[in-house]
C-alpha cells in the first residue's frame, strides 16, 4: 500500500534522441550517480512542476525548499505517530507510518532520490553507483561506515540483505527484484565493491537501491534485533507505544547529527495525536488530518507543512471476488464517484482529482490523455443492469477503512452517500474498523473484496511492480492478460517513444478494466513546534522528508 513503502524499480530515458540508445561513460561525485548514458531526469521530465500543480507545498512552506539553519545540539526530539500492537519494525518491510518511522530511524540505503526523483548518493552509503548496461550495475560503498554495534559495513552486507530480499521464504518488500536478480547475480568484487549483474534488463535498476525498504542491515540479520547504520541507535522498544533511539557516536555523517535522542511516540488515533502536539507533549505529529488544518496553522507555536509528490488514497476491488469480478461493476462503481466533491470533503480541497490511474510524477501519465471521469449515474446504472442489477434485486457491498490513516474514514463515507443517487440500486455499507485489526495478517487489508489503501507517489512502472507483487491488492492482472509481459517489456526498454507506446497500452488496460478507484492524489500534512530547526520541505514519498533519513539535521532551537 505504501507510501504507504514500496522498492522502485522503474525504466528510464535516455537524454539522447530516440535513436540513440548506445551506453556511454560519465563521471560520478557525491552528488550523483553514473547512468552509463541512461538518464532519468528526461523520463521523470517536469516531475517537479506535476508535484507543484498537485499541490505539495503550502503558503507557509513554499519557502521551506532548503532547510532552515540547524539549531544547538542536544535534545530530546519527541515524534508522535498513530500506531497500535501490531506495528512492524524490520529494514525490508513495513506496512503503516509508525513503520517507516522506525525504519528510517535506524537503517539507511545505498541510494536515495533528490526531489526529482532521480536516485542519488547523498545520505545514502554508496559512494558511487553505476549503470554499466541495463543488465549489470555496480556500487562501491562508503568508506569508515559503521553498523551501531561497531562493525564495519561491508559488501558481504549488501549482499546478504539482498539475498534477503530476493529470498521467498523471508516476509520482505522484495517480490518485484526477484524478476530482474537471482542471488547467483551479486557479486563481491572487493570489501567495499558489489556487482549486481541482472537476469532481465532493467534500465533504471539503479532507481531500485533507493528504494526505503531495501534497507541495508548485517550479515545474518533476522528482523529482530535492529542493528543498522544510521545516525541513532535503538534503545528500546515497545510495539504500539514507543522506541527510543539515541545518537550514534561512530556514525559516518556524524557532523550534521544535532540531537541527543529520538523518541517515536505511539497514539491509538489522529484525535489524540494532534492534541498531544497542542498541548505540547510531542514536538511532531506526523500526518496529521486536514481537518485539523486550520486548528493547527492557527496555533503561533506550531508550523504546518504540507507536501505530496502524487501520493494517492484509493478504493481497492478484489477482481478474484464477487461481485468485483465482473467488469461492468468495478467501471460502474467508478463512474458513481463525484471526485471534486470526495476531495474537498476528504482534503479540504488539499490535492489533484484523480483520474484511476496512478504515477502522477511519472512523464508517461495518463499517456493515452483520458478525458477526466466525472460522476455519471446514468452510465453506471446501465452497466450494472447488463450485469443484473435493479433496485429490485441490489448490488450491496461491503466497504471498510481504518480509523488510522487520515481520510479514509471520510472517503468510504463520502462514497456511501454518493451511492444514494442510484436510488437504491447500489447500497454500501461503510464500516470503520480499528487500525490494528485492518492491516494485521488477517484483517481486511488484501483479505476482503471492497476496502481502501494509501500509497506515496512513484512513477508508474515502480507503481506496478509493487501492486502486482508486494501488496497485490487488487489481484490484478486477470490471468489472459499480457499486462506483466508489457511490463517486463518496458523496464527493459530505454528508447523513450517505444516505452512510452507499451505504458500507454498498460494504462488503457487499468482504464478500461482496472480495479483501483483512485479519486484524488492527495497531500499529507506534518506539524510540528516551532522549536524544531532542520524540516526540509520538498517533493518525497515519506513524511517529514523521508523523517530527514533518519533524523539528521533536525535540531531543537
Amino acid at each position: 500500500m505504501f507510501t504507504c513503502c514500496l522498492p522502485d524499480t522503474f525504466a528510464v530515458t535516455s537524454p539522447k534522441t530516440d535513436d540513440e540508445n548506445q551506453l556511454s561513460g560519465g563521471i560520478v561525485d557525491q552528488q550523483e550517480i553514473e547512468t552509463s548514458g541512461l538518464s532519468r531526469r528526461h523520463f521523470i521530465q517536469g516531475a517537479t512542476s506535476a508535484a507543484l500543480a498537485a499541490g505539495i507545498f503550502s503558503s507557509s512552506s513554499l519557502n521551506a525548499y532548503a532547510a532552515s539553519a540547524p539549531g544547538k545540539k542536544g535534545g530530546t526530539l519527541k515524534v508522535g505517530v498513530v500506531g497500535g500492537a501490531n506495528d512492524l519494525f524490520d529494514a525490508n518491510y513495513i506496512v503503516a507510518k509508525a513503520d517507516q518511522a522506525r525504519l528510517m530511524s535506524t537503517f539507511e540505503t545505498l541510494l536515495t532520490f533528490d526531489e526529482n526523483f532521480v536516485p542519488v548518493t547523498v545520505n545514502g552509503l554508496a559512494e558511487t553507483a553505476k549503470q554499466n548496461s541495463p543488465t549489470k550495475a555496480t556500487v562501491k560503498l562508503r568508506k569508515g561506515v559503521k553498523f551501531h554495534d561497531g562493525t564495519p559495513l561491508t559488501a558481504d552486507d549488501v549482499i546478504a540483505t539482498f539475498k534477503r530480499l530476493l529470498d521467498p521464504s523471508k516476509k520482505t518488500t522484495g517480490k518485484p527484484l526477484r524478476t530482474f536478480l537471482d542471488p547467483s547475480g551479486l557479486v563481491k568484487i572487493d570489501d567495499l565493491t558489489v556487482e549486481f549483474n541482472l537476469k532481465a534488463p532493467n534500465v533504471d535498476f539503479l532507481s531500485s537501491l533507493a528504494a526505503y525498504t531495501y534497507a541495508i542491515a548485517k550479515v545474518g540479520y533476522d528482523g529482530k534485533t535492529q542493528i543498522g547504520t544510521s545516525g541513532f541507535s535503538l534503545v528500546s522498544y515497545t510495539p504500539g507505544r514507543e522506541s527510543v533511539h539515541k545518537r550514534f557516536n561512530g556514525y559516518w555523517d556524524a557532523k550534521n547529527v544535532y540531537l541527543d535522542e529520538v523518541r517515536i511516540i505511539d497514539f491509538a488515533d489522529k484525535t489524540a495525536l494532534v492534541n498531544a502536539l497542542i498541548a505540547k507533549q510531542i514536538d511532531v505529529a506526523v500526518d496529521v488530518p486536514f481537518e485539523q488544518y486550520k486548528t493547527l496553522t492557527s496555533k503561533k507555536y506550531l508550523n504546518v507543512v504540507e507536501n505530496s509528490a502524487g501520493a494517492w488514497l484509493a478504493f481497492c476491488m478484489r477482481i478474484d471476488i464477487k461481485p468485483f469480478d465482473d467488469n461492468n461493476v468495478r467501471q460502474a462503481l467508478r463512474l458513481l464517484v463525484d471526485r471534486k466533491q470526495m476531495l474537498n470533503r476528504v482534503l479540504s480541497g488539499h490535492g489533484k482529482i484523480g483520474n484511476d490511474l496512478y504515477g502522477y510524477i511519472d512523464a508517461n501519465y495518463n499517456a493515452n490523455s483520458y478525458e477526466q471521469r466525472k460522476q455519471d449515474i446514468p452510465a453506471a446504472l446501465a452497466l450494472l443492469k447488463k450485469s443484473g442489477y435493479s433496485k429490485a434485486n441490489p448490488l450491496k457491498v461491503e466497504l471498510t477503512a481504518p480509523d488510522d490513516t487520515g481520510g479514509l474514514v471520510l472517503m468510504i463515507q463520502t462514497l456511501a452517500e454518493q451511492a444514494k443517487k442510484t436510488d437504491g440500486v447500489v447500497i454500501i455499507d461503510a464500516k470503520v474498523i480499528d487500525g490494528g485489526t485492518y492491516w494485521s495478517a488477517k484483517g481486511q487489508y488484501m483479505n476482503t473484496g471492497f476496502y481502501t489503501t494509501y500509497w506515496s507517489g512513484r512513477t508508474y512502472l515502480a507503481q506496478v511492480a509493487a501492486s502486482m507483487d508486494i501488496y497485490p491488492e487488487t489481484k490484478f492482472p486477470p490471468a489472459d492478460s499480457s499486462f506483466r509481459a508489457d511490463y517486463l517489456k518496458a523496464a527493459g526498454t530505454a528508447n523513450a517513444k517505444k516505452r512510452r507506446e507499451i505504458v500507454a497500452k498498460m494504462q488503457k488496460e487499468e482504464f478500461e478494466k482496472g480495479a483501483y478507484i483512485i479519486p484524488f492524489f492527495n497531500n499529507f500534512a506534518d506539524a510540528y513546534s516551532s522549536k524544531v530547526k532542520g524540516v526540509v520541505v520538498r517533493p518525497s514519498q515519506l513524511n517529514m522528508d523521508y523523517y530527514a533519513h533518519g533524523f539528521k539535521n533536525i535540531s531543537l532551537g
